[in-house]
């Protein structure tokens, strides 16, 4: 609700629709602006009731979305969700911190008809873009002469970067190219392992070079397209990873390997939990997102075998005698929020014992079973 303003619209504009008995949410927020009337032109959504006036640049919408609401008499299209920008407004309006990044627009009975598809195709449109644009008229030849040098010399410095950015590559790809070749003549000599050095390398240079095509939302008019599409391209990137680590990988670790590998087309934390989330619908997808008893969210190769992961937990408590989750983390090579949860899971089969005390948590073996049972 921060991006609203106290605005009427501008004589000038074009009315594009009007509506009434509509309630404004900021999130899931209920607000006090409650069946108002809404009035939509090309570059601003008002809504207004009595002498109250708000006005919502069209700029700061990225998209919409329409939702199904329950009733008693059934399900019913009521809402459209307005995803929206962060606020870089100054002008007085009703809030000045929102509750949620997107609003909600709810009609009393349901959306009237074409009225999204008009408001979708407003926002796709921009034409407040257009309408920022100022044109300046230079007059003489000194004018001339001064808009030619400085296109010049926008296109050397466009040019200076282009080549700095195509230098950074050749001495990338060079340095690739004769790792390779180095490991392929071992290989087929059969002379000697290929050391961890090169290996990690390797895998960097490989990691380096990203998605090639990353999907983005832009390229989809269907939500639900999208994400299923996102979750495709994740579970890609991730999968060889996945496997490395044990099979299980921290979300916040999925985030920065995923938008590390889509290079500037990064992705918002919105997007990939609800990508992950489409990973559970599909019965035959080779990774699933998981939730942890503690509430921590992690990708999870189908493949992977829980009673191998206590197996593990309660040898490296058998070899330690008692471990902390920063402990376990450094044995077995996964972040501390993991190894946490892996001694949690160790004491929920039974396995492990906790000690609370001023140093912290610490596991200990579960020995009492195996003596007094």
């Amino acid at each position: 609700m921060d991006r609203f303003e106290y605005a009427k619209p501008d004589p000038a504009e074009t009315v594009l629709w009007r509506h009434n008995n509509i309630t404004l949410y900021d999130g899931n927020y209920k607000t006090s602006f409650h069946r108002g009337n809404i009035i939509l032109t090309a570059t601003h959504l008002f809504w207004m009731s009595g002498d109250a006036w708000l006005s919502l640049q069209l700029r700061y919408i990225v998209y919409i979305e329409s939702a199904v609401t329950d009733t008693l008499f059934g399900s019913k299209t009521k809402t459209i969700l307005v995803h929206l920008l962060p606020s870089d407004n100054t002008n007085p309006g009703p809030v000045s911190c929102a509750k949620g990044e997107y609003i909600k627009l709810d009609f009393k009975d349901k959306i009237p008809d074409g009225f999204f598809d008009v408001f979708q195709k407003t926002v796709a449109e921009k034409k407040w873009s257009v309408s920022k644009i100022t044109r300046q008229i230079r007059t003489g030849i000194g004018g001339i002469e001064k808009n030619i040098y400085e296109k010049q010399k926008a296109s050397d410095i466009s040019i200076t970067d282009a080549f700095k950015d195509l230098d950074r590559l050749m001495i990338t790809a060079k340095d690739m190219v004769s790792l390779s070749k180095n490991i392929s003549e071992k290989i087929k000599e059969k002379q000697g392992a290929i050391s961890d050095d090169e290996t990690v390398r390797f895998k960097s240079y490989l990691l380096g070079l990203g998605v090639d095509d990353p999907v983005t939302r832009s390229s989809f008019t269907d939500s639900n397209a999208y994400y299923t599409t996102l979750c495709k391209e994740i579970i890609k990137i991730i999968q060889v990873s996945l496997e490395e680590v044990g099979g299980t990988m921290a979300l916040a670790e999925v985030y920065c390997r995923v938008n590390r590998a889509r290079g500037l087309d990064l992705l918002s934390p919105e997007d990939l939990m609800h990508a992950c989330y489409m990973m559970n619908t599909d019965q035959s997808s080779p990774v699933k997102l998981r939730k942890f008893d503690s509430g921590v969210l992690a990708l999870q190769s189908s493949l992977c075998d829980e009673s191998v992961v206590l197996k593990k937990t309660v040898e490296a408590l058998q070899e330690s005698g008692s471990l902390s989750a920063q402990e376990l983390s450094t044995l077995i090579g996964v972040p501390v929020v993991l190894a946490k949860e892996y001694l949690l899971s160790a004491e929920k089969h039974g396995k492990s014992c906790r000690d609370e005390s001023i140093e912290g948590l610490r596991f200990y073996l579960n020995k009492f079973i195996d003596e007094y049972m």
